[in-house]
């Protein structure tokens, strides 16, 4: 009976390790994707499973795209071997956490949304003028 407790509470005892990506964006509000696939927006904490290379785009309408492959590499208490120690043995959460900061650039305008802003500046001036007699 005992042995049959001790195997049940052994998992609760484990240790674990959350890795996270945390993006940020001045300005913020930026679509944010992490390969490919939409995560959200700015500002966003990404939890991810492997280290490796992931390909990181932050969208933002009037700024320019920002697109960055980032290498998440493990810290060295993940190596094979220590892993096993911060995965299952100790207690306790450990934090993996890497910061992306970025600063987005407006984009120029075209020369067509130029012409767009000019075109309805018109149309808002004559419809402000007063009727002539």
């Amino acid at each position: 009976m005992r042995v049959l407790l001790a195997a049940l509470l052994v998992p609760l005892l484990a240790g674990c390790v959350e890795r996270l990506i945390a993006v940020r964006s001045e300005p913020g509000g930026a679509d944010v994707y992490v390969d490919g696939e939409k995560v959200g927006q700015t500002p966003i904490d990404v939890p991810y499973i492997w280290y490796g290379t992931r390909e990181i785009v932050l969208e933002k309408r009037g700024f320019r795209e920002i697109r960055e492959r980032v290498a998440l590499n493990p810290p060295w208490w993940q190596y094979p071997g220590l892993d096993l120690l911060t995965d299952v043995v100790l207690p306790f959460t450990i934090t993996d956490r890497t910061e992306l900061s970025f600063h987005l650039e407006r984009a120029p305008l075209s020369r067509e949304e130029i012409d767009d802003v000019l075109r309805r500046a018109g149309e808002t001036r004559a419809l402000s003028e007063p009727a002539k007699p």
